[in-house]
């Protein structure tokens, strides 16, 4: 990037304009920040390696916390880190700089789940910031993390009256990220370890039309329609979900920002069954993820896992946990068990199907893993101790699945009656469909499991999760229970109901080549063979057909056709 003196415009006599002198490192400061405040991470971080080459640019501490906040949003955790740590470990640095690179650190920390760490250092934070003037920002920033991480590991009233007291603060001060980042660890907090989710996802959606005004739509607001998605995903709201996905997708974010908006859409896609949309997703977020962002690597494999069992692919299962519980230096008890869980469930899985063998070192890992989520839920929070009990239940019982090759029903109704009063139907119906599998092996009770598929299928027709509903519907036709008279669901979501001729024209979102592109995608051409048309590359059209599901809001090449079939005129 060159940037030379700009003319001033021409003197109404006619004379020679005088040179505008310009700062070349103040617009490059400029325009790393706007890159960004925009989402566009990796070129904030190229504009300030030309700002740090630049002699009169700024000093070399504030340049370090700069390129770790750049370096965080865009997903790279573990060198953010270390920039952060530079500067508090350095005598040149100022109070002031030590300050806003501790309290950025405890955010960091709290984003990778280390809880107790994000409190030691959020403390430390505030104990600077009350040596330094106009600190209100990292007071801010340091509130959050403390009251997350005191809400966490046990004190759950003081934890969310020092955030409500963190963003009442942000609102005084008026800054747009101080908002946006007292709203976001407040939503995190209650969709997430408190399980308040009602309220999480109101104040998530609340907060993303707050930072929508104070212009942050492409990144806060995105990152807090991601937590409402969650939410939303959790309590069985799928259809209204997918409306707040597609508001999120409209101001295309990246970095980070993406990844957090693609996990949210990919849980939904797992749920529906909807394996290239899954696929899609969970390889656009590898991408990003490959300089870095461990906050992001579990729930990823998490997916991963979900996704390769519905496909019957348990040995992929198996790696995604194995890599998981390998990579992880979370304390997240409640990801932690999510993560065991999948991973008893895959081996047995891969037991009852006798398609792969029984890893038995991966199932002593996973019985370690399970007695060590044991040990640390009990130190944490009842809210939290209340969510990780729940997914120990499930491991409990998949352990029963993988001891006597039937499962205990006894144990998998507990698990139902968890999941029922945590208010997560998913789990339920799923827990339900095992207890019923358990009793119809002992041959004990067939009433009741007929019940139970009946309570899980019903379930799991309203969430439209197609995977779940067909593995009920194979263990009733073999032990010849009746579901009910409505005819099967489709093998993958269907697409939005639309009259048969539009009120309005559905592709005007489109761009004229995105039409090209989308009526190509119609006559069934590949990405190849449109590329070969149109001139372009088979990545480029890649990119296009993106964009296209992302604007008509589908999943699939079938459901983007059946769009343009409905609106092509005649």
């Amino acid at each position: 990037m060159t940037l030379a003196a700009t003319p001033a415009p021409v003197p109404p006599d006619g004379g020679r304009p005088e040179p505008v002198e310009v700062d070349r490192a103040e617009l490059l400061s400029h325009a790393a920040e706007a890159a960004h405040h925009s989402g566009e991470h990796a070129r904030a971080l190229t504009l300030l390696e030309e700002l740090a080459a630049d002699p009169s640019g700024p000093p070399a501490c504030a340049l370090h916390i700069r390129r770790a906040r750049y370096l965080a949003a865009a997903g790279r955790s573990a060198p953010a880190e270390e920039e952060y740590r530079r500067v508090l470990e350095s005598a040149d640095c100022t109070p002031h700089e030590r300050c806003t690179a501790a309290a950025r650190l405890a955010e960091l920390l709290l984003h990778l789940g280390r809880y107790a760490e994000a409190g030691d250092q959020a403390r430390e934070a505030l104990d600077l910031a009350a040596e330094v003037p106009g600190s209100t920002s990292e007071v801010v920033l340091a509130s959050a993390a403390l009251g997350f991480s005191e809400a966490f590991l046990g004190d759950q009233t003081a934890g969310l009256a020092v955030m409500r007291r963190a963003l009442e603060t942000a609102e005084r001060s008026g800054r747009p990220e101080d908002v946006a980042c007292a709203y976001l660890h407040l939503a995190e907090l209650l969709t997430g370890p408190l399980n308040i989710l009602e309220e999480g996802v109101v104040v998530a959606r609340r907060g993303a039309e707050r930072v929508a005004e104070l212009g942050l739509g492409r990144t806060w607001e995105t990152r807090l329609l991601a937590v409402a998605t969650n939410g939303l995903f959790r309590v069985g709201q799928w259809a209204e979900a997918e409306k707040v996905v597609a508001t999120a997708l409209r101001h295309r974010p990246s970095g980070a920002d993406a990844v957090e908006l693609l996990l949210a859409r990919c849980r939904l896609s797992v749920g529906y069954g909807d394996v290239e949309a899954s696929d899609r997703d969970l390889e656009a977020v590898a991408t990003v993820l490959a300089g870095g962002g461990a906050r992001h690597v579990l729930p990823m494999l998490i997916l991963r896992a979900g996704l390769a069992m519905w496909q019957g692919r348990h040995d992929l299962a198996r790696q995604a946990v194995q890599r998981g519980l390998t990579e992880s230096r979370s304390d997240d008890v409640i990801v932690l068990a999510t993560l065991a869980w999948h991973g008893l469930r895959a081996e047995a899985e891969a037991a009852a199907s006798r398609t792969v063998e029984v890893d038995q070192t991966a199932v002593r890992r996973l019985r370690e893993v399970v007695e060590r989520v044991t040990r640390k839920s009990e130190k944490a929070g009842p809210p939290v101790r209340y969510v990780a009990d729940g997914f120990l239940a499930l491991c409990d019982a998949e352990l029963s699945r993988l001891d006597d090759g039937r499962g205990d029903p006894e144990l998998w109704g507990r698990s139902a009656t968890e999941w029922d009063r945590r208010n997560h139907p998913y789990p339920a119906a799923y827990s339900r469909l095992r207890q019923a599998e358990a009793l119809l092996a002992r041959r004990s009770r067939v009433a009741t499991a007929g019940k139970l598929l009946r309570q899980a299928h019903a379930t799991a027709q309203s969430l439209g999760a197609v995977p779940l509903s067909a593995e009920i519907r194979t263990l009733a036709g073999r032990a010849r229970v009746t579901l009910d008279d409505a005819p099967p669901p489709a093998p993958v979501p269907r697409p939005r109901t639309a009259p048969a001729t539009p009120a309005v024209d559905e592709l005007a979102v489109l761009t004229a080549r995105e039409r090209e592109v989308l009526a190509a995608v119609a006559e069934g051409l590949t990405n190849k063979e449109i590329g070969q048309r149109l001139f372009i590359s088979e990545r480029t059209i890649g990119v296009h057909v993106s964009h296209i599901f992302d604007k008509l809001q589908v999943r699939t090449r079938v459901q983007a056709t059946a769009i343009f079939l409905r609106n092509r005129p005649e």
